[in-house]
């Protein structure tokens, strides 16, 4: 196959998957394989699909189906690595599973990312902003840990080998 270079104008037409770029930059998601962090980036492209289908459950939150072997297939995985990615997204609180049934494929929740405070990454300094002070708010540190989706109490921060 023969190296063909991008011309003028032409590297927009493909279509991307999108990375949280604070799943790189947060401690939090520190310990999490680049393996785990590409899932979750189908995973949340997939939820497109899923508003579509109008898979949402009685309480307004946007669920998919997307099986262990789909993964693999997509990832070019083992089904080892994709066990441990889905446990690795699970016990970061990135994706819920709420099991359907013996030989059904589970339910899946994509979670929203735990931000750090926004001074952590910002790059100006107090002088830069118009009235000395920052402008912008700090981000949630947390998600609440009281919903039917948080039944563990897993760290993300855990060594995975």
């Amino acid at each position: 196959m023969d190296f063909i270079p991008y011309k003028i104008n032409e590297y927009l037409e493909n279509v991307f998957y999108q990375i949280p770029k604070e799943l790189f930059k947060n401690p939090y998601y520190k310990n999490i394989s680049a393996e785990s962090k590409l899932l979750y980036a189908l995973l949340l492209d997939r939820l497109s699909i899923s508003m579509q289908n109008k898979w949402v459950d009685e309480d307004g939150n946007i669920f998919l189906i997307f099986s262990r072997k789909e993964a693999q297939e997509k990832l070019n995985l083992s089904d080892k690595t994709v066990t441990k990615s889905f446990k690795q997204l699970t016990d970061c609180k990135l994706i819920y599973e709420k099991r359907q049934g013996f030989k059904k494929n589970n339910i899946i929740y994509v979670g929203k990312i735990n931000h750090e405070p926004t001074s952590n990454f910002m790059t100006r300094k107090n002088y830069d902003s118009r009235n000395g002070n920052f402008t912008n708010q700090e981000s949630e540190k947390l998600r609440p840990n009281n919903n039917k989706y948080n039944k563990n109490n897993y760290s993300c921060q855990r060594k995975y080998s």
